[in-house]
């Protein structure tokens, strides 16, 4: 949760703090945001791989001070051209603490088979309370904003350094009853599907995020109501997730059903907004958007997550979010492109199709543990 408040506090106000008080272009935001995301990505990669070779606690000691020097700098000298160096650096150190927190979670899923579910749940808590706080705290000063952040991680560490138990003296243990080999043709491609169901969820939903904006003020809807949409959207997964997650048994077969059906509720996000300018139509879009989520996006975890061992689980996660960053950063870009060459509602059908083969794909997951 402290984490994702960390990130929540920023990034919504990056763009605007870059254009609208260093005076730089949008094209430089833009740029600055792509060094920010390449650094996150590649130390989500690192993190996850480190988190497997060395030392739990000391990765996350070492990244959050990477996270809250780099914060500091920024509220002491939020000017430019150190600026993007220090958000960059940012982005790095939060990659690494985030792919080892995330790996952290895996490991202990065999011990609590609901922890996907629970930090999915504060995170978006967290993310919740950052967004409504970063404007007012911006409107104030962008130094409160850097300065709260770092407080934040500090926060965080403190709590990794006093409630966190190494698990060092684990690895390798008894506790990992899998039977296969992690080189095993099938579970690579099993991972691989993962990875592509990752993003092109994340690509799609970048829609929500980008270019349904632009339809509905073309269609006379205002910028506050589609503001509204995403708070909606957190209230939903809030009050939404703990009774949704109780549905299911935690087994492998309940995990993929709740990917299935949650790329089906995607993929119906998009059916209804096609060809329509009711507002309610859209608010009914982003309620599927948000059973999506709680379906889909806590359960791939778990099933990445089952397809590791404790040599390689912090890799394993570590691909799964950088698939998602991966569909991020291509889902503005694909979708401005295919409304440019045809249309919204084309575009929407197509991603709802999409959706489909990732489903009748999904089908193909099998189960290789003996246990779980």
């Amino acid at each position: 949760m402290l984490v994702n408040m960390g990130i929540g506090l920023i990034m919504p106000v990056t763009t605007l703090y870059i254009h609208n008080v260093l005076h730089m272009s949008l094209v430089i935001a833009g740029y600055t945001l792509l060094l920010f995301s390449g650094a996150m990505a590649l130390g989500n990669l690192v993190g996850g791989r480190l988190f497997d070779k060395w030392h739990t606690k000391p990765l996350m000691y070492i990244s959050g001070m990477i996270i809250v020097a780099s914060l500091s700098l920024l509220a002491l000298y939020p000017y430019w051209p150190l600026y993007p160096i220090l958000l960059t650096l940012y982005g790095a150190g939060l990659g690494i603490l985030n792919a080892s927190v995330n790996s952290y979670l895996a490991f202990l899923q065999k011990y609590d088979a609901n922890i996907f579910n629970n930090g999915y749940w504060a995170a978006n808590i967290g993310m919740g309370l950052a967004t409504f706080l970063s404007g007012i705290l911006f409107s104030i000063n962008i130094k409160l904003v850097f300065g709260g952040s770092a407080i934040l991680f500090l926060v965080a560490l403190l709590i990794i350094k006093l409630q966190f138990v190494s698990i060092d003296t684990l690895r390798n243990s008894k506790t990992d009853n899998m039977v296969h080999s992690p080189l095993n043709k099938h579970i690579i491609g099993y991972i691989a599907l993962l990875s592509l169901t990752m993003i092109i969820i994340w690509a799609c939903y970048e829609q929500w995020n980008s270019n349904v904006s632009v339809l509905m003020t073309d269609n006379g809807i205002s910028v506050k109501k589609y503001s509204i949409l995403f708070t909606i959207s957190t209230i939903e997964i809030v009050a939404l997730q703990p009774f949704i997650v109780r549905l299911f048994p935690k087994t492998f077969n309940a995990d993929k059903l709740r990917v299935i059906l949650g790329v089906l509720t995607f993929a119906l996000s998009y059916l209804v907004i096609i060809n329509t300018d009711d507002y309610w139509r859209f608010v009914t879009g982003i309620t599927l958007v948000s059973i999506g989520e709680i379906l889909a996006l806590t359960a791939i975890p778990s099933l990445l997550n089952h397809y590791a061992t404790d040599t390689n689980r912090g890799t394993i996660q570590a691909i799964g979010s950088l698939s998602g960053s991966i569909g991020r950063a291509l889902g503005p870009l694909i979708g401005g492109f295919m409304i440019t060459s045809f249309n919204f509602n084309t575009t929407f059908f197509s991603i709802f199709i999409l959706h489909l083969v990732v489903v009748l794909s999904l089908v193909l997951l099998r189960d290789f543990k003996t246990k779980y």
